[in-house]
């Protein structure tokens, strides 16, 4: 396979085997296509304050034999070609022909791998194994083939024929290539034999086999000196090939385990085997999924074209519509039904939100009819913590005669039943929930019962299995099982006060294969175990009554009547965990109010079906308000997650959904790159260098408003009003703290009051200036880059900025040209303030109203000014007798001091002694504050107060 030195070895890859993935870009599986003409792609913003645009792609793909063309149904893929299919494109610096990624060649010895288990994740190395159930090694040699480590594989007597000890299928497989595999394999197990071959197959789009070749068989003898043994294969995929798979396969398994380690690996394009050569580092250019296959036939209709576009997953995430927390938490765990009973005012039926049952009918006891009322508003006793807040909407009220009695009664209820609904799906796993509010009498002499199941027979008590509020106020679970004399069990949540006229939210989770059962009331939960074991779990269940004790087995009688609202009866086929249970709870009762804006970025990515890789720093804003993203698209609602840190969010060439905090810039205090004219000072050239100096987002005036409350900050530059007439900057922030929400005016303030200069597009040409290649591919948005002019004559141009935006063209012409365009890095240079801490530099006995320490952070200033009257200490900190001491006064000091006396104003009750750590109080979890300096600060500067 020639190569050109000066320009990377580009894989554009295409994977029909896939669908959307639920956004996830595949690491193997794929398909080589040959792009003609210029392949073009973009993502990111356009500065710092404006929304990210999801990325995009173009390239033109040949199409004369049609097999790209989703009609026909004889091409090597057809009823696989379809909209939002993976699509990437790659490339290897420096080029080599070896087509595999530095780990996989070398056993782990390049491309960052730790020693220890194969990484078995999308984002690992890519190296498999059939017959290592624990996914391989990488193990230390000192007789590696190359480099010093290697990658290891257990291969059982149990093994077959054909099994792979490793392999991968990250390659793109081009149809009708012919290509060379080549490994050195060795057993190092003494006692046993195993005999491999170098393996090679191919599959179709829709999984078929395409092509299976196998290579010499090599037998290799176990022993801990045992020599390498080169294995090779060469075949050429097949026409209807989609997926590549090579690698070291089983031909006779051993006797006993055996350990096969496997090092210098290669996989090339060609007939032979050429020397093994450590390839150079894959890159990702785009990672996307192909959104449209326009097809064109130019030249008298003779020669077909496709010309795919693509875009990423903020594209994808852009067309889901969120509902309100709890429905979205809800749906997230793709529950058997959902009847949200917010169904409108008359109504007779009440609909399943997942549209798998039919509308379930309101349906009356043969004792008469109660009143079941829709449209309902949510009120409660305590009209501001008794309701919940997870969804805007009416419930359904149902009001049936001598509630709360054992008289037999008139009532309705909705008939589950009817629709084919008949109790839990006992032969699983699974977990119900039901939001309600009981407003029957407050005397009660019996339970109430708000959901009820029984079974066909019911002789003397029967199967059964009952919601209900007990006569002591507390929210039960009832079962009676199938077990001869076992009586009813109840489970109960006494914490909670059931039937105090607030809402309340009830689940039940019943785990199979653990005969586990979890009981939650709100935020309260209870474990049992042996459920079934013990017989008090019901079977053979055939009705199923919601909003009261219904008796199919008499005809319908009904009692121990119900009286209140419900809200939200939903049935999952899983047991859910306490985790579930929080996250549920949080969604119903407060909107996910209070956490942080990582969480809830991942919390929206959650609901919205994401399933492709992530990469969130951990949010600043630690308590954002309930999440009112209902009718928003999923990015808006990720947007006013990363608007309210203050941060940025994109997707990464790799196809990684990134969040970033906004401490991700005020960390970076040197750029990763410097763009200039000297080489010789280790700055890369450009092209072209468009500098703007102009209004955009400048403003004088910012405005913030607290989403949920309306409340608007402000923060004004009257310099930047006069200056340039009185402009308005505003945002919309989700924390809970005012004073954050201050603090967001005052930044925006400080950063946009005076305009400054950024860079509408700077041009790199790496084809023209190949030392540009690993700078090019290495550049991600966020990442600060400094450009250098130097006008002719005049001081140097310093612009420090960050990358918001990365444009590629790529053509067939060895033309490769990235445009970027950045934001400038703040003027200014920020940091927080540290806790104070020294020494003492002398012990101080008990009883000792004074002490001596040394200089601390600060010894200019002096120590009066950073010690107040009334400051609390801690002598011994991290010590065994850690006391809390208060300040009186300080001695005096001057600059450059070296020791200073504080009094106190109690005596000590312990010994320190001269060394002891002295410091303010520390956060939770801080043991060391030294070290709470280096996570405090923004900059190698420690302050001090």
């Amino acid at each position: 396979m020639a190569l050109n030195p000066n320009w990377p070895l580009i894989e554009t890859a295409w994977g029909p085997y896939w669908d959307a993935n639920g956004g996830e870009i595949p690491p193997d599986r794929y398909v080589e296509v040959k792009t003609i003409g210029q392949f073009a792609t973009g993502r990111g913003r356009q500065y710092q304050l404006d929304q990210v645009q999801a990325g995009t792609c173009s390239m033109v793909l040949p199409n004369q034999d049609g097999s790209l063309d989703p009609d026909n149904t004889a091409g090597p893929y057809a009823g696989r070609i379809k909209p939002f299919q993976p699509i990437r494109r790659r490339a290897q610096w420096p080029p080599t022909i070896n087509l595999l990624t530095q780990a996989q060649a070398t056993g782990g010895d390049v491309g960052g791998q730790p020693l220890g288990v194969i990484d078995g994740s999308d984002t690992g190395p890519r190296i498999l194994t059939d017959t290592d159930g624990t996914g391989g090694s990488f193990v230390a040699s000192g007789t590696a083939w190359q480099g010093a480590t290697v990658a290891q594989f257990a291969v059982s007597s149990t093994a077959v024929a054909a099994q792979w000890i490793c392999y991968t299928a990250q390659p793109g497989v081009l149809p009708g290539q012919a290509y060379t595999v080549q490994l050195r394999v060795r057993n190092v197990t003494p006692g046993t034999t195993v005999q491999v071959a170098a393996g090679f197959r191919t599959r179709t789009a829709t999984d078929a086999a395409a092509t299976t070749a196998v290579g010499s068989t090599a037998s290799l003898v176990g022993s801990a000196t045992a020599a390498w043994t080169q294995i090779t294969l060469t075949a050429t995929a097949a026409a209807t090939s989609a997926a590549l798979f090579t690698g070291v396969q089983i031909v006779t398994a051993p006797g006993a385990t055996a350990q096969v380690q496997v090092d210098g690996w290669q996989l090339e394009k060609g007939s032979s085997a050429s020397a093994w050569v450590q390839p150079g580092v894959w890159s990702p250019v785009m990672s996307q999924f192909v959104e449209k296959w326009p097809a064109t036939w130019l030249d008298g209709g003779t020669r077909g074209v496709v010309q795919p576009t693509g875009v990423d997953s903020f594209a994808l995430l852009s067309q889901f519509t969120l509902p309100d927390p709890l429905t979205a938490e809800i749906q997230s765990h793709s529950p058997r039904f959902l009847f949200r009973l917010d169904d409108p005012a008359g109504s007779t039926t009440v609909a399943d939100a997942t549209g798998t049952y039919t509308p379930a009918p309101v349906a009356h006891g043969k004792y008469g009819a109660g009143t079941v009322t829709f449209g309902t508003s949510v009120t409660a006793t305590d009209t501001v913590n008794g309701v919940f807040a997870g969804s805007a909407g009416p419930v359904m009220h149902v009001q049936n005669a001598s509630p709360a009695t054992n008289l037999l009664a008139a009532a309705s209820f909705i008939a589950l039943d009817a629709v084919g609904i008949k109790g839990p799906a006992l032969a699983g796993s699974w977990t119900r929930v039901l939001a309600f509010r009981y407003t029957g009498p407050a005397t009660r002499t019996q339970s109430t019962i708000m959901w009820s199941c029984f079974d066909a027979q019911r002789p003397v008590i029967g199967n059964t299995l009952e919601w209900l509020i007990a006569p002591d106020g507390t929210f039960q679970i009832v079962s009676a099982g199938p077990v001869a004399g076992s009586g009813q069990h109840s489970k109960a949540v006494p914490e909670v006060e059931a039937d105090d006229g607030n809402w309340h939210i009830g689940m039940v989770a019943y785990d199979a294969a653990a005969d586990g059962l979890i009981v939650r009331l709100d935020g309260y939960a209870h474990t049992f175990s042996n459920v079934v074991g013990s017989g008090n779990w019901p079977t053979l269940l055939v009705s199923d009554a919601l909003g009261n004790y219904v008796d199919r087995t008499n005809g319908g009688g009904t009692v121990f009547n119900w009286a209140g609202d419900l809200s939200f009866c939903a049935e999952f086929p899983v047991a859910f965990t306490l985790t579930d249970c929080d996250n549920l709870y949080s969604a119903w009762k407060q909107a996910c109010a209070g956490e942080s804006t990582d969480a809830r970025y991942r919390r929206i990515l959650r609901y919205s079906g994401y399933g492709g890789a992530t990469r969130l720093q951990a949010g600043q804003t630690t308590d954002m308000g309930p999440a009112a993203f209902a009718g928003q698209d999923a990015l808006t609602a990720l947007q006013g997650c990363v608007d309210t840190e203050g941060g940025a969010h994109f997707v990464d060439a790799a196809g990684t959904v990134t969040f970033q905090a906004r401490t991700a810039r005020y960390n970076q205090l040197v750029p990763t790159v410097v763009f200039g004219e000297r080489s010789d000072l280790g700055e890369y050239p450009y092209e072209d260098c468009q500098p703007d100096f102009d209004s955009t987002h400048l403003g004088g005036i910012a405005q913030v408003t607290q989403d949920g409350t309306g409340q608007v900050f402000t923060a004004t530059d009257s310099a930047s009003v006069k200056s340039y007439f009185p402009r308005t900057l505003t945002r919309t922030v989700n924390a809970v703290d005012p004073l954050e929400c201050q603090d967001a005016a005052n930044y925006i303030k400080s950063r946009y009051a005076q305009p400054s200069t950024r860079v509408a597009a700077l041009k790199l040409h790496p084809s023209a200036y190949p030392a540009l290649w690993p700078v090019c591919l290495s550049l991600e948005q966020g990442v600060r880059v400094r450009v250098m002019r130097r006008p002719l004559g005049a001081p140097a141009i310093q612009i420090e900025c960050f990358v918001e935006k990365l444009d590629w063209t790529q053509d067939d012409k060895g033309e490769a040209v990235l445009i970027l365009q950045c934001s400038r890095a703040d003027t200014l240079v920020y940091g927080r303030f540290a806790a104070w801490h020294t020494t003492l530099s002398a012990g101080a006995a008990i009883g000792a109203t004074s002490i001596t320490v040394k200089n601390s952070q600060d010894n200019t200033n002096p120590l009066s000014s950073q010690l107040a009257a009334g400051q609390q200490l801690i002598l011994g900190f991290g010590g065994s007798v850690p006391e809390p001491v208060t300040v009186l006064s300080v001695g005096a000091t001057a600059p450059g001091w070296t020791t200073a006396v504080i009094n106190l104003t109690a005596p000590t009750i312990h010994t320190h002694t001269t060394g002891g750590v002295v410091c303010e109080p520390m956060p939770a979890g801080v043991t060391d504050p030294a070290a709470f300096d280096a996570v405090s600060a923004f900059d190698a500067v420690t302050f001090a107060y």
